[in-house]
């Protein structure tokens, strides 16, 4: 009998080794698509000038496209996760308590507190927004820096124990007890915010890193409460305005990220107006946008209103403010948002161009490194 399942093994071994080969002369096996949450490689081009480069490029190639890679993907996702309650990739995210799914890069660092600035980096990050709040209030734009809150920030409590933190002290708080300094920066950290508004209607996703449409809510009206002391008549629109709803859907961008394709789902709350939207898409002035970044469609986003009174906003983003949009839009003439590929620079260029009356950095928290690297102020 045993000497049977090793002769199976061996077999099943075998095919799995030799079924990409025959499937490749003879297409017999239809094609899947792939679940992966990024861009495969695409064929590289011989040039003869670079055939170092060539082999290594190659095989990057043809690891991301042989035949019968996503079949065996999917194989593997049941197998491991179904079977043994194990994400096929490790490393990426993990699952802790009630289904709950966390990122791995940057969050648990900028949560545990383990990626503190030193007193020199943060005379750099002073001298930074400094000069962005010296420069923008010579052009009168009221400049507002706003602090997304990972998941982990405002749901710890679905982490394992094991990664749970007991008070240390994060680099988002350096950053708070800091540009409190900055004179005339306004500075909004909406972590306490969103904990404090934790209830019955979820803030995030389960299976995915951000705030969902009730969380984005929760921050806007945050956001409307800072400006409407500057601005009088920016003030938020009532929560009853809204419907909130929920529709089950497959498990969202962590699930791919752990390799797991099926048998996930989640509730996706939803919040919609019940009014008439009054903003709408406005002309691209088609700004630059970074080769390597995956999100051209994103990268700028202008709305419009017919209110000529009405101010203009300027917001720098990463992908946090994506359903802050639809919110904020309504109450300027124009809303320019900029998802400057994570960089957080402060793209003078686009301001003196757009000239805003107010400008929203909107940060990530485990993403505030981006403003001092990628600077152009002299080191």
């Amino acid at each position: 009998m045993k000497k049977s399942k090793e002769i199976i093994i061996a077999v099943i071994f075998v095919l799995i080794l030799i079924l990409p080969t025959i499937d490749s002369l003879t297409n017999f096996i239809p094609d899947e698509k792939s679940n992966e949450n990024r861009a495969l490689k695409t064929k590289p081009k011989l040039d003869i000038n670079l055939l170092d480069l060539f082999p290594g490029e190659y095989d990057e190639y043809y690891s991301d496209n042989f035949d019968l890679r996503n079949q065996l993907l999917w194989l593997n996702s049941k197998m491991k996760f179904q079977m043994f309650n194990k994400p096929p990739v490790e490393g990426k995210a993990f699952i802790g308590r009630n289904d709950w799914m966390y990122i791995v890069k940057h969050q648990m660092d900028t949560y545990l507190g383990n990626n503190l600035v030193s007193d020199k980096k943060l005379s750099r990050y002073y001298d930074i927004f400094k000069y962005r709040q010296h420069f923008l209030d010579s052009l009168g734009c009221k400049y507002y820096v706003v602090f997304a809150p990972t998941k982990t920030s405002v749901y710890p409590e679905y982490l394992p124990l094991s990664k749970r933190k007991t008070g240390q002290k994060t680099r988002t708080d350096q950053m708070m007890s800091l540009l409190d300094t900055v004179k005339g920066l306004d500075v909004l950290d909406l972590r306490q915010v969103l904990i404090d508004a934790k209830g019955s209607t979820r803030l995030y996703h389960k299976t995915d890193n951000h705030w969902n449409e009730y969380g984005s809510y929760i921050a806007y009206e945050a956001i409307m409460d800072v400006l409407s002391k500057d601005f009088p008549k920016l003030k938020s629109i009532d929560i009853s305005e809204f419907i909130i709803d929920s529709s089950e859907v497959k498990g969202l961008a962590l699930t791919n990220m752990m390799g797991i394709y099926e048998g996930v789902t989640e509730n996706k709350i939803t919040c919609k107006p019940s009014f008439k939207v009054r903003s709408k898409e406005g002309i691209k002035a088609n700004y630059e946008i970074p080769k390597y970044f995956g999100y051209k469609t994103e990268y700028e986003r202008v709305f419009v209103t017919d209110n000529d009174s009405l101010p203009k906003l300027l917001m720098i983003r990463d992908s946090f403010g994506g359903t802050l949009m639809p919110f904020m839009s309504e109450h300027f003439r124009k809303s320019v948002y900029i998802f400057d590929a994570w960089k957080h620079e402060f793209n003078e260029d686009i301001v003196i161009k757009e000239k805003p009356d107010i400008y929203i950095q909107l940060v990530l928290e485990m993403f505030v490194h981006k403003v001092e690297e990628t600077s152009k102020m002299p080191k």
